[in-house]
Formats: structure tokens, C-alpha cells, sequence
């Protein structure tokens, strides 16, 4: 009688598991359509950097990248001292002088991503707020083209890179 009833147990069980039905998982167009912004879907690999910077007192210069709309890039800088940064960017074909600002603020470094919302260049403002020299070390990884480097009183520096 035990051994009917185990029996019967496990058929029935059995067969409860094989009855049902695996999850349906939605389709791509589904998940796109509820989550656009998580594929950004480039032509190019994504290129890498390591730079230092160093800035005498009270110096400041720009670092930016080119980058095409909806291109994402990783970052990573620390300093050696106090600085005052801004990320901002600057559209293609924008007047001159024209930026728009993402973060601005003054400590020894700062980390995170970030998706161009237009072409153009996109990077940094420091300014060195101390009496010592500070050295930057910017590390990023992304879908940019080149840098520019804007220092007062030298020309516009631009590197491609690939």
C-alpha cells in the first residue's frame, strides 16, 4: 500500500511539472520598446586612455573628446590637490562660446559614464585651486574619435585616436 501510494505521488507530481509551462520571455521589439537606452549600438570599437595632466597654481585648461550622439563613455580622475571641475559639452555647429553644463564642482576627482546627447565635443574644465602644482590622471574608455586640449595661449591641440 506504501509503495502504490509513493507511486501514485510521484506520477502526480510528475506530471504537474511537465504540465506547465515554461516563462514566456517578452521579444526584442518588447524589450527595446520598455528599455530604449540600454543598447547603444556603435560602428567602431571602443577606444581607451590614460593621461596625466599637470596645472601650475591657479591654471586651468580643457580636456574633451569627439563624440557622435548617443556615443557613451566611462571615466575615471583623480588629482593630487584641490580643483575646480565642470563637464560640459559643446555642440557641433554651436556660436562660439556656447556649452552645456552636466557637473560642476570642486574636490580631487570624480567617476562615472556618460552619453552624449549630441555630436560634438564633450570633456572637462579644471582649474587648479591651490599655491602647489596638481597632477590629474584622467582615465576613460568610449566611442570618441580624438581629444582636444585647450591650454591659454597655445593652440587647440587635437589628437586623433584610434
Amino acid at each position: 500500500m506504501t509503495r502504490s501510494l509513493v507511486a501514485l505521488t510521484t506520477a502526480l507530481l510528475t506530471t504537474a511539472v511537465y504540465a506547465q509551462q515554461p516563462p514566456q520571455s517578452p521579444t526584442q521589439a518588447e524589450t527595446l520598446a520598455k528599455w530604449p537606452w540600454s543598447i547603444s549600438l556603435q560602428a567602431a570599437p571602443f577606444a581607451r586612455q590614460s593621461i596625466e595632466i599637470t596645472l601650475a597654481p591657479l591654471e586651468g585648461m580643457e580636456y574633451k573628446y569627439r563624440l557622435d550622439e548617443d556615443a557613451g563613455m566611462l571615466y575615471s580622475w583623480t588629482s593630487t590637490g584641490e580643483v575646480h571641475w565642470e563637464l560640459h559639452s559643446q555642440p557641433d555647429d554651436a556660436p562660439q562660446g556656447y556649452a552645456e553644463f552636466f557637473d560642476t564642482s570642486d574636490g580631487n576627482g570624480s567617476h562615472g559614464g556618460y552619453t552624449a546627447p549630441f555630436s560634438g565635443i564633450h570633456g572637462w574644465w579644471w582649474e587648479n585651486t591651490t599655491d602647489a602644482d596638481v597632477t590629474i590622471t584622467l582615465t576613460t574608455a568610449g566611442f570618441y574619435t580624438e581629444s582636444h586640449e585647450f591650454r591659454r595661449g597655445q593652440p587647440v591641440e587635437i589628437t586623433a585616436i584610434e
